[in-house]
Parts: C-alpha cells; sequence; structure tokens
C-alpha cells in the first residue's frame, strides 16, 4: 500500500528530530576524548618530543597520553590528515618529517593567507587587541637568546600570530591560518637558525605591529609578507645541506 503524503512527512520530521536529538553522554565524552587525545598526540609532534622519523603504535600513544585506544585512533587519523604523521599497514605509525618541498609549499601557502589577515587586522584591530600585542612583544624581547628562548620565543611567536589573526575578525581566515602556523612549529626547533635569527624576527614582527596601530593596512599586508620571506630564506639558507630538517638533539 502506498503512504500517505502525511506519513511521508511524518517519517521526515522524525528523522530530522533523531538528528538534532542531543548525542549521548557516552558519544559525547568519546568525542571530548578523541579531541582530547588529538590535542595531546599533536602538542608532543610539534614539540618534538615525538621526533620526525620515531615509529610509533595507537598503544604507545594511548600509554604515553593517559587516553584508550578508540579516541587514540580517531586522533591518529585526524594528525594524519593534518600531514603530521603516515599510516603503514602492518608496521604502525611513523612521524612525518618535514622536506624541502613542504617547507617551501607551507611558506606559499602562509604567504597567500596570512597578509591579507594582517591588513585586515589593520582595519579592524581594538585597544585592547593593540595592547595584547605589545604586550607580547615586550616579553619576547626578553628572549632573544639562541641557545636558551627558543621555546619561549616560539611560544610568544604562535600567540603573535594567532592574535593578530583573531583581530582581523573573519574566523574562516583564522581557521585556515592556524593549523598553517602549528605546522610551521616543527621549524622553530631544528638546527638550521643563524646567531640573529630571533633578533631578525623580533625586527619583523615590530614592523607589522607598527602598520597594524597605525591603521595602515598595505604597510601592514607587506610588513607580514617580508617577515614570512625572511623566515623562509633564514631556514632554506640553514637547512640547504639537509634533505630533511633536522632536529636538534
Amino acid at each position: 500500500m502506498r503512504k500517505s503524503a502525511g506519513a511521508h512527512k511524518s517519517n521526515a520530521v522524525q528523522r530530522t528530530d533523531a538528528r538534532m536529538r542531543p548525542q549521548p553522554a557516552s558519544e559525547k565524552t568519546l568525542l571530548s576524548l578523541s579531541d582530547a587525545a588529538y590535542e595531546a598526540i599533536k602538542h608532543r609532534i610539534l614539540s618534538l618530543a615525538l621526533r620526525p622519523g620515531l615509529f610509533v603504535t595507537e598503544q604507545t600513544l594511548s600509554d604515553m597520553i593517559g587516553i584508550s585506544r578508540m579516541p587514540v585512533h580517531q586522533a591518529v587519523q585526524r594528525l594524519k590528515s593534518d600531514g603530521l604523521l603516515d599510516v603503514i599497514a602492518r608496521k604502525g605509525i611513523i612521524i612525518r618529517m618535514t622536506s624541502f618541498k613542504e617547507l617551501l609549499e607551507l611558506f606559499e601557502a602562509r604567504l597567500i593567507v596570512e597578509p591579507g589577515i594582517a591588513s585586515l587586522a589593520a582595519e579592524r584591530i581594538d585597544a585592547p587587541g593593540l595592547k595584547a600585542l605589545r604586550t607580547m612583544l615586550a616579553q619576547s624581547r626578553d628572549h632573544l637568546d639562541q641557545k636558551s628562548s627558543r621555546r619561549n620565543f616560539m611560544a610568544l611567536d604562535r600567540a603573535f600570530h594567532g592574535a593578530i589573526a583573531e583581530a582581523a575578525g573573519n574566523a574562516i581566515l583564522a581557521e585556515a591560518q592556524r593549523p598553517l602556523h602549528e605546522r610551521s612549529m616543527r621549524v622553530w626547533l631544528v638546527r638550521v637558525w643563524g646567531p640573529d635569527g630571533l633578533k631578525d624576527t623580533q625586527r619583523e614582527h615590530e614592523a607589522i605591529m607598527s602598520a597594524i596601530a597605525a591603521s595602515r593596512p598595505e604597510p601592514a599586508r607587506k610588513a607580514m609578507a617580508h617577515h614570512l620571506e625572511g623566515l623562509r630564506d633564514r631556514i632554506v639558507q640553514g637547512s640547504r645541506q639537509f634533505e630533511e630538517l633536522v632536529p636538534e638533539l
């Protein structure tokens, strides 16, 4: 017997209602654990606690971060999509190295996205945003020693670029910027920096800040592009003898 139009409509409403119902607590917990596992493993990769070329298993990662296998499995699939690790059948998981080709592609992508973000920030930043940027730059001036302060400077660099993305007032651009910058973090921890690398980066940050504070979009765009090009060139010049970027031991 053919169902009436009302019956079809009722079934459609029931399906919609089912999709809109709150997830069971167990599903919510699994998702939150998956997010926690993702962040914990990603942090260890980006900080080189899990070094490029290292083989691990899901059980190893589970034991390391204290989260069960299923959320870890889901996190591994996300990290694979992020390009931070590879899953090799019957062998396990390998933490990916960053090749010169990937490095150049990464900076190419950042040069497309971040100068535009800086330009928007110069138009839209508010007083609290400016104060936050000035505070970060004041803090980073105390961390310009290559040997003792690179990790501290790296954290402030991430915060600085993130604050500019937030000040741009475009959530989609901020979401595009975040993973690009995160994938750049390992560059800070490889043995390729010249003696003045952090000082050069600080000067470039100051120039970006000056243009944003003056509400000058085009100079802000150019200052950000100059910074990324300079950072790229410093890394490439220092790494040209390696096929892969070599982590500091």
